[in-house]
């Protein structure tokens, strides 16, 4: 299994931003990637973006499956 983890990155711009945390905890990327699924955006008419959420949103779901998976496991 690849690792999944989850990146905090603090600044005034995305290119200055600086690395402030990096988590691999296994229930903290479920309940990220719970509450990105959850805030439903749309990516309205244009198709392009329409696919890109479609595939970011099947992914999270595997991210969602892989973490309950390595919290049972525990």
């Amino acid at each position: 299994m690849a690792a999944t983890f989850l990146a905090l990155y603090r600044g005034p711009t995305v290119s200055s931003a600086r690395l402030v945390a990096v988590s691999s905890d296994p229930a903290l990327v479920a309940e990220v990637a719970s509450r990105v699924l959850a805030a439903g955006e749309s990516a309205g008419d244009d198709p392009v973006l329409t696919a890109l959420d479609r595939g970011r949103r099947a992914a999270l779901r595997v991210v969602n499956r892989e973490a309950a998976a390595s919290e049972s496991g525990r």
